[in-house]
């Protein structure tokens, strides 16, 4: 019996240590199984919170400017729809970061506005181009979707009579991702280079360039429109160019003392033909003015003929120009004056920019523009009082301190004289 009582108790042990064994086993199993779903759940949520991007809209609540956009640029705040945008952490637009505000962000709306980027330095076949990048630590979406500056837009041609193989310069806004530059004659120019905050460029005057007509710049952006800003190699307009058009009466005795017409002085290499030049080579003081020297008279009774605009057209539609050179940079200081009947005048100033005294200096002959508006004394709303006006004038004065500084020379040519129809 003792025996038996022993053998009992022995079984018993083994069947509580066999159980407590298996209840471990489930155990293990069980919570492997959790372990298991919680990262199975973990994988499935991971594909939800990857944003995605349906479009791009403007931000505007009305329907018709809710619609989609074909393109956005630098600065634009615009609205980006989709799934899951909320999860995003990162923005990218042509591969530079944006910030945005998360309190502007839905799970299906995003408001962000377009990081600055510096399209000049960019390759147009790089893969970001034109790519929104959303990123979130679940992943990323791309998506492809213009992103570009505006139109590019022409202010001033430095040299509207350039001849082939010389460079022209050229300012404005946009001037970057350049695909390909026409002269008149839709002669495509091979020479180019722009600044990377596309605020200029330079290009060479291909050969063959003889008709009249405009600069145009394309790029991945748009083309730019004609106007008197991008004009090249035309003449409309010129009433006085010291060839058959030479109403020049000189003061004084000529040749004495007096303005040069002709197409030989050293240093300034003729344009077209015959030119006006100023030289004068004593120093020059404040207060000095009006002295033959740099004084030019034009007269309808010496045979000036001016532009035949309407009487009635607005003087803010028509602009002056004239082509200039002058060979070094000792002339600083002072304005010249362009009189119509001597009291309808501009004193253009060229030496004063950004409240610096800057020398008058030009690569060869560039071309001036002044707005006929901008005649301040006697300002004329038409171009009446100038059609008919029976003297122009060209006059140098020199003011008093501290406008007016003391200098060494005037050395100046002028031609091409004329008025211009802004569009």
């Amino acid at each position: 019996m003792k025996q038996i009582n022993i053998q009992t108790e022995n079984s018993s042990r083994m069947m509580k240590s066999f159980l407590s064994g298996y209840y471990k086993l489930i155990y293990l199993l069980v919570i492997a199984g959790m372990i298991g779903l919680i990262a199975s759940c973990d994988t499935a949520s991971d594909t939800d919170r990857i944003p995605e991007i349906d479009g791009v809209r403007y931000v505007h609540p009305d329907s018709a400017a809710a619609k989609q956009m074909d393109q956005v640029g630098p600065g634009e705040l615009f609205v980006i729809t989709g799934k899951n945008l909320d999860k995003t952490h990162e923005a990218y637009f042509n591969g530079f970061i944006a910030s945005f505000n998360p309190t502007l962000v839905t799970s299906t709306h995003m408001i962000i506005r377009v990081p600055g980027i510096p399209f000049g330095r960019l390759d147009p076949n790089d893969p970001a181009m034109n790519t929104i990048r959303l990123v979130s630590p679940a992943g990323e979406t791309v998506f492809n979707f213009p992103i570009l500056p505006p139109a590019p837009f022409i202010e001033r041609v430095n040299k509207e009579f350039a001849q082939a193989g010389e460079t022209v310069r050229i300012t404005g806004q946009y001037l970057y991702l350049v695909e390909n530059i026409t002269f008149p004659g839709d002669i495509q120019a091979t020479d180019y280079r722009f600044a990377e905050d596309g605020t200029w460029l330079t290009v060479t005057v291909p050969d063959g360039v003889t008709e009249a007509g405009h600069i145009n710049i394309r790029t991945s952006s748009g083309t730019t429109e004609d106007s008197y800003r991008n004009m090249f190699n035309d003449r409309t307009g010129i009433f006085i160019n010291f060839d058959d058009k030479n109403p020049w009466n000189p003061w004084g005795t000529p040749g004495v003392g007096t303005p040069y017409v002709g197409d030989d002085v050293p240093g300034i290499t003729p344009l077209d033909g015959n030119y006006l030049h100023w030289l004068y080579t004593d120093p020059l003081t404040p207060n000095m003015w009006w002295f033959q020297n740099l004084a030019t008279q034009f007269a309808t009774w010496a045979g000036m003929v001016m532009p035949d605009y309407p009487a009635d057209t607005p003087t803010s539609e028509l602009v002056f120009r004239m082509e200039i050179f002058t060979p070094h940079d000792k002339f600083k200081s002072g304005y010249i004056q362009l009189s119509f009947d001597w009291w309808i005048e501009k004193d253009w100033n060229p030496f004063i920019v950004n409240g610096q005294r800057v020398p008058l200096v030009t690569d060869g002959w560039e071309t001036v523009t002044i707005s006929m508006h901008d005649f301040q004394r006697g300002t004329q709303a038409s171009y009446g009082p100038m059609k008919n006006a029976g003297e122009f004038l060209l006059r140098y004065v020199n003011p008093g301190a501290p406008d007016g500084a003391a200098f060494e020379e005037v050395n100046i040519a002028f031609d091409n004289l004329r008025i211009v129809r802004k569009f």
